[in-house]
């Protein structure tokens, strides 16, 4: 699959994920991708609200998941696209990007990327659509919605960035990394993952729907969970929002 080689470019919509879910299901390939100048309604995870404005990237791309047998692997779509994210950064901006479980790119401790993660089945095809909001030369101070542990990738640079230079780094890296999923190479996802975390080893704490729950975070699974000892006890967690206490 060659990611990008179908690239539709706008300069508003309201959301990259819900374009290219309309372009999937009118029988674009894998590999498509929607990059937008700005996003009128740009969503996270739980469905949150994510300041878009210009000068960030904000693009989906649609990935070929059919070497994927258990629908438990999808948990690590979104650790794989973070990792191919960081390793980006590093080549173009020279960043060392630090990942937080489940979705998130950190910048010295602060939040520049966030991953979004749709399942979907076309035709009988099983595809994923991932999107990726990462803030590179847009605002990020005043004037939106962003968190006070929010940066940028030119914030930490001092100086603007090439976005279309990111782009092209993105998608290869995760190129790469999708064909390791398909190939049922599962560990060496997890293990690039590893490298890269910030999570790992730290006393967590993970808000779910149902309850909040502290611990150190030990590993990621083969499903991309969190495995959390907390009171002399092993937990594995699916989901959940995950803050850092040390």
């Amino acid at each position: 699959m060659n990611i990008g080689q179908k690239i539709f470019r706008y300069g508003s919509v309201t959301s990259t994920n819900v374009i290219l879910k309309e372009l999937a299901l009118e029988g674009f390939e894998p590999g498509t991708v929607v990059v937008s100048v700005i996003q009128t309604k740009g969503c996270g995870r739980l469905e949150r609200a994510w300041d878009s404005p210009k000068g960030g990237l904000w693009l989906s791309v649609l990935l070929d998941t059919g070497g994927v047998q258990s629908g438990e692997k999808f948990g690590l779509i979104p650790l794989m696209t973070a990792s191919a994210v960081a390793d980006a950064m590093a080549s173009t901006a020279a960043l060392a990007a630090r990942l937080k479980w489940p979705n998130d790119v950190l910048i010295n401790g602060k939040k520049a990327c966030g991953i979004l993660g749709e399942i979907l089945k076309v035709e009988g095809k099983q595809l994923a659509i991932v999107g990726i909001g990462l803030n590179v030369n847009n605002p990020v101070r005043e004037g939106y919605e962003f968190s006070a542990v929010s940066t940028s990738v030119s914030e930490e640079l001092g100086k603007d960035a090439d976005l279309l230079e990111l782009e092209t780094a993105i998608l290869s890296e995760l190129a790469n990394r999708n064909s390791l999923l398909n190939a049922g190479k599962y560990d060496q996802i997890l293990n690039e993952w590893r490298g890269l975390s910030d999570t790992l080893g730290k006393r967590v704490k993970i808000t779910t729907p149902t309850e909040e729950i502290e611990g150190i975070a030990k590993d990621v699974n083969e499903s991309g969970s969190l495995v959390l000892e907390r009171d002399g006890k092993v937990e594995t967690i699916v989901a959940g929002d995950c803050e850092h206490f040390d």
